[in-house]
């Protein structure tokens, strides 16, 4: 057992971590691998089974590590939520770091993390979340428009109003999220945005962490199916959002992507034509310039090169999401997910 107490707790959800040949995921096992380097700086690591149809429990179950928890939800919940819900109540720690099941968690600084620990204040920490670059067109344009949303958060943390935040790396207090869960607990996806909203509209602290004391890396999801629903899910959270202060940089955003639609067939009308070549200009420069430097020297060309045509039709990617995210219901390990 670990001789040092911590504030913190780690509380991870878990579903269905084989693969189609019924080998264990090796995302999965890289994870608890990783897990393992980081048990001995927080109080415990909890991890809670979603009711998997496949050996993931017996697999958890079968790794020896120290302060490690392993639960089952009950019959009568279901979804990531009751289960990342269910892992927190279990905790005792003032604080909770949630990460997702398929992450990769690496390059773990011991120092800054001790540091981070002893500086906690906050209601709630927005941290950076990775993606890996493949070599396809649709990896190659999902790591960037992973770049350009972790852009969106880091900037609107920093001017106070933040729109964005995400649970596969995320710190808060316990007990502001046992208050604030009844709120959304019927939504089964959102908890992350969900509790940064209700800790806004409560006026909370919410405080930034963008070097970090880990990288945490997600990976492209592998058919444009996938990607699909996973936006979808994405889109139906944000719709669902209740009013707060960062409700504002919402708006402009939309805002700001109707105009470069406008802009966009603007530069067919010789009237208007000059306007909105220069209004495309510097607003795609801007964002490429951005998402350029969100994470300094994790961009290749291939992603640089893929980025400004990206840029240009982007806002109508993001228009077909949200008015699809309207009529499809999402699924998500199998499961659909709701967004009511």
């Amino acid at each position: 057992m670990k001789d040092t107490s911590s504030k913190i707790s780690i509380v991870v959800p878990f579903r269905n971590i084989q693969c189609e040949d019924h080998s264990v995921d090796p995302v999965f096992i890289a994870f608890l691998d990783s897990l393992k380097l980081v048990s001995e700086y927080v109080e415990d690591v909890i991890l809670v089974n979603d009711h998997s149809t496949d050996s993931s429990l017996e697999y958890v179950a079968s790794i020896d590590s120290i302060n490690w928890k392993l639960f089952s939800l009950p019959k009568n919940e279901s979804g990531k939520k009751a289960a990342l819900e269910f892992g927190i109540r279990e905790a005792k720690t003032p604080y909770i770091w949630t990460l997702d099941s398929d992450v990769e968690l690496s390059n773990i600084d011991t120092n800054r993390f001790r540091e981070f620990q002893n500086n906690l204040k906050e209601d709630l920490i927005i941290l950076p979340v990775f993606m890996k670059t493949g070599k396809r067109l649709l990896d190659l344009a999902q790591s960037n428009e992973w770049r350009y949303m972790q852009l969106l958060t880091h900037l609107s943390a920093q001017l106070k109003m933040p729109m964005m935040c995400n649970g596969a790396n995320l710190v808060f207090k316990r007990s502001i999220f046992l208050q604030h869960i009844p709120a959304h607990r019927s939504v089964s996806s959102g908890d992350d945005l969900f509790l940064m909203s209700q800790i806004l509209k409560s006026k909370g602290q919410i405080g930034l962490c963008w070097k970090g004391f880990a990288h945490v890396t997600i990976t492209p999801v592998n058919s444009f199916q996938e990607v699909f629903e996973q936006r979808i899910r994405w889109a139906g959270k944000t719709a669902k959002l209740p009013v707060t202060k960062s409700t504002l940089l919402h708006f402009l955003f939309a805002f700001f992507s109707a105009l470069h639609v406008l802009a966009l067939f603007g530069t067919f009308i010789p009237s208007i034509q000059k306007m909105s070549v220069v209004f495309l200009l510097v607003k795609m420069g801007l964002e490429v310039i951005g998402v350029r430097n969100v994470f300094p020297k994790r961009m290749i060309g291939k992603e640089i090169i893929v980025l400004v045509p990206q840029m240009l039709v982007y806002p109508f990617f993001s228009l077909f999401i949200f008015i699809s995210s309207l009529f499809f219901i999402p699924k998500w390990k199998g499961r659909r997910v709701s967004l009511k």
